[in-house]
C-alpha cells in the first residue's frame, strides 16, 4: 500500500498549489465585474500610467524566464522550445516596434502569448478588467450545443433562452476562435465558455472585433419559436450593470418543483422529496473550515483568501479575530456527515451532489466525503492518475522551503528542475489498519475522530448518487467530480471547461518593473489515458442539451428539475 500512503501525501501534505481559479483568475473575473472608478452617469475610458518601453521588455523577458523556470511543459504546445522563444521574440518585437508603454497593453501581450497553451491556470491578471468601466447588459450559458441567453433586462425577457448566433455579426464559431487568440479553453465547452465569461465586456470584444461602437453592442439570437431577432444592447456603467445582474427574476418554472427546495448556500443541503428519498448537497466552493485551519496550522498566509471565502463563498462579514474568523466556517466533512445521517435515518437512495459554478479550492477536503461514502471502498480504488510536478525556484518560494528543507523533510534527494513523478496506478487490494489510520491522520479535515471511528465502514452509501457540472466546474470542482465519477456516480448536465489531462495548480508571481501580477500551473495530470475520447472533454453521463432546458423553461435550476425527473 506504499503508493496509497503516497498518494495521500501527495494530495494532503503538498497540495500548495490546488488553490485554483477561485482565489486567482476567477477572482479577478468578479472584480472585474464589481468594481468601478467612474461615475455611473457618465462612463470614461481609464487614463493609463505609462511606463519606458525598456522596462516593459525586461518584465515580459522576466515573465518568460518563469514560465520556462515554472511550468511543467511550456513548450509543446508551440512545436518545441525553439518555436517557443521564436513566438516570445515575435512579442519583444512588437512591444519594440509598436512602443509600448502602459502594463495594460503588456498584460494584453503576454495573455496572447499564453493562449497557445490552452492551460486554463496559468494567466496575467489584467489590470483593464478591472478598470474597466462599463458592460452590456446580457448574460449566457454554455451548454453541450449551444450559447443559451439566460438573463436580459426586463423588456427583453421574452428572449430568455435564445440562441445565441453572433456579435456584431461575427458568428459564434468564429468568436471562440478569435477569443482563443487571448483566453485559452482546454477543451470545446471551454471555447463557449470564454463567449460566457467575456461576451459581455466591451474591453474584451475590442480586443476581437475591430471598430466596435461606443454607446451599443448588437447580439443577434435565434429565438425558441425559431425566428431571428437583432438586439441592440447599450454599453452601461459597471455599477449600474451590478444592479442589474442582481435583480430579482420574478417569472420562474421552479414552481415546476412544487415543494422542492434548493439550497443555494456552500454545503447546503436538504431533501428534495417529501417521502425524502433524495438529498441534494449544494457545494459552490471548495473552500471551509477544513482548509483554512490547515493553512492556519502550518503558518500560511491565510488573510486575503479567507477574506475572499467570507466575502464570494459565504456572502457574511469575517470576524477581524483570524482564529475565530475560521472556526466560525463549516467543515466540509462535517456537514457532509450531517447529511449522511440524515439519509441513513431515512433510508435515502439518491444523493444529489450538485457541483455546477463551483471554480475549485482545495481538493483534498474533498477526500474525507469519499472515505465517508464508500469507507475502506474508496481507500483501495484504483483511480489510475497520474500528476507530475516541477520543483522550481518560485514553486519553492510558494510553499517557503529551500530544496534543502524539502529534501530533509521528505527524505528525497531532488535538485530544482526536477519532477515528482506520482502515479496512483497500484492494483487494488485490502485496507490495512496502517493505512487506513495514515490517510485519516493526514486527511484535511476537522472530523478525524470521526473518521477513525468509522473504522473502514462508510457512514451512508446510497444507491444512486449524481452529481451536476456545468461548464464552470472547475480545478478542484473538477477533481470532486471526477474522484465521483470513477467511484460509480453519474454526472449529470454539462461538461466541465477543465480537461481530465491539463495543467494543474498556481504558482503566483509579480512582475517587478509593471507589478503586474498572475499565476503559472507547476504540475500536469492525467486522469484519462491519452487516447480517451473523453482526455480532453468530460462527457456527462446524462448530457442536456438545449430542447432539454426548453423544457424547463431555461430555469437556472434546469438541471435539478431534469434530474428529478429522471429519478422519479
Amino acid at each position: 500500500m506504499n503508493e496509497l500512503k503516497n498518494y495521500i501525501q501527495f494530495l494532503v501534505v503538498m497540495l500548495f498549489g490546488i488553490v485554483c481559479l477561485l482565489s486567482s483568475c476567477g477572482k479577478e473575473q468578479k472584480n472585474a465585474d464589481s468594481q468601478s472608478t467612474v461615475d455611473k452617469k457618465y462612463p470614461v475610458e481609464v487614463e493609463h500610467a505609462q511606463i519606458a518601453n525598456d522596462s516593459i521588455v525586461a518584465d515580459f523577458r522576466y515573465f518568460i524566464h518563469l514560465l520556462e523556470t515554472t511550468h511543467p511543459d511550456p513548450y509543446s504546445s508551440y512545436g518545441g522550445k525553439v518555436f517557443f522563444h521564436h513566438a516570445a521574440s515575435e512579442i519583444v518585437r512588437s512591444l519594440k516596434d509598436d512602443n509600448v508603454t502602459t502594463k495594460e497593453e503588456l498584460s494584453w501581450r503576454i495573455q496572447e502569448f499564453l493562449a497557445p497553451l490552452r492551460d486554463g491556470h496559468t494567466q496575467i491578471f489584467n489590470p483593464e478588467l478591472l478598470e474597466s468601466p462599463t458592460r452590456v447588459p446580457i448574460r449566457l450559458k454554455a451548454v453541450s450545443d449551444a450559447l443559451i441567453v439566460c438573463q436580459l433586462p426586463k423588456e427583453h425577457q421574452h428572449l430568455i433562452g435564445s440562441r445565441l448566433i453572433s456579435i456584431e455579426n461575427i458568428q459564434a464559431i468564429d468568436l471562440c476562435e478569435r477569443m482563443m487568440k487571448i483566453y485559452p479553453a482546454e477543451n470545446d465547452i471551454g471555447k463557449l465558455a470564454n463567449i460566457c465569461w467575456h461576451g459581455h465586456q466591451p474591453v474584451v470584444l475590442r480586443r476581437i472585433i475591430p471598430h466596435l461602437r461606443q454607446d451599443t453592442i448588437t447580439y443577434h439570437l435565434l429565438t425558441p419559436e425559431g425566428s431571428q431577432v437583432r438586439l441592440p444592447l447599450p454599453i452601461i456603467p459597471v455599477e449600474q450593470w451590478e444592479e442589474w445582474k442582481n435583480e430579482k427574476v420574478t417569472a420562474s418554472a421552479s414552481s415546476l418543483a412544487g415543494d422542492t427546495i434548493f439550497p443555494k448556500e456552500n454545503l447546503g443541503y436538504s431533501f428534495s422529496d417529501k417521502q425524502k428519498n433524495i438529498m441534494y448537497f449544494r457545494s459552490t466552493s471548495i473552500m471551509a473550515r477544513d482548509n483554512f485551519n490547515y493553512m492556519y496550522q502550518n503558518g500560511m498566509e491565510v488573510h486575503d483568501d479567507l477574506k475572499y471565502c467570507y466575502d464570494e463563498v459565504y456572502h457574511k462579514p469575517m470576524p477581524s479575530n483570524t482564529r475565530m474568523a475560521i472556526d466560525s466556517l463549516p467543515s466540509f466533512s462535517e456537514e457532509f456527515e450531517k447529511m449522511l445521517l440524515q439519509m441513513k435515518h431515512n433510508n435515502s437512495e439518491n444523493l444529489i451532489i450538485d457541483l455546477r459554478g463551483n471554480s475549485g479550492g482545495w481538493t483534498p477536503i474533498t477526500l474525507p466525503t469519499l472515505y465517508q461514502l464508500w469507507g475502506d471502498g474508496y481507500l483501495q480504488k484504483n483511480f489510475q492518475d497520474y500528476n507530475y510536478r516541477l520543483l522550481s525556484p518560485l514553486y519553492m518560494q510558494k510553499i517557503n522551503m529551500t530544496i534543502e528543507e524539502f529534501n530533509a523533510q521528505y527524505d528525497t534527494d531532488y535538485e530544482l528542475g526536477d519532477y515528482i513523478f506520482n502515479e496512483n496506478n497500484e492494483k487494488t487490494q485490502a485496507v490495512t489498519e496502517e493505512t487506513r489510520a495514515s490517510f485519516i491522520n493526514n486527511s484535511m479535515s476537522c472530523i478525524q475522530d470521526h473518521l477513525a471511528k468509522q473504522n473502514g465502514r462508510p457512514v451512508y452509501t446510497p444507491k444512486h448518487v449524481y452529481v451536476l457540472a456545468d461548464a464552470e466546474t472547475f480545478s478542484a470542482g473538477f477533481h470532486y467530480m471526477f474522484y465521483l465519477w470513477k467511484m460509480g456516480a453519474k454526472i449529470v448536465g454539462v461538461p466541465s471547461s477543465q480537461a481530465p489531462n491539463t495543467f494543474m495548480e498556481v504558482t503566483s508571481f509579480m512582475l517587478p518593473r509593471t507589478k503586474l501580477k498572475g499565476a503559472i500551473s507547476n504540475s500536469i495530470q492525467q486522469f484519462l489515458p491519452v487516447d480517451d475520447p473523453c482526455s480532453k472533454q468530460l462527457t456527462p453521463d446524462i448530457q442536456l442539451n438545449y430542447d432539454d432546458y426548453k423544457r424547463y423553461h431555461f430555469d437556472s435550476q434546469a438541471e435539478v428539475l431534469y434530474l428529478l425527473d429522471y429519478i422519479k
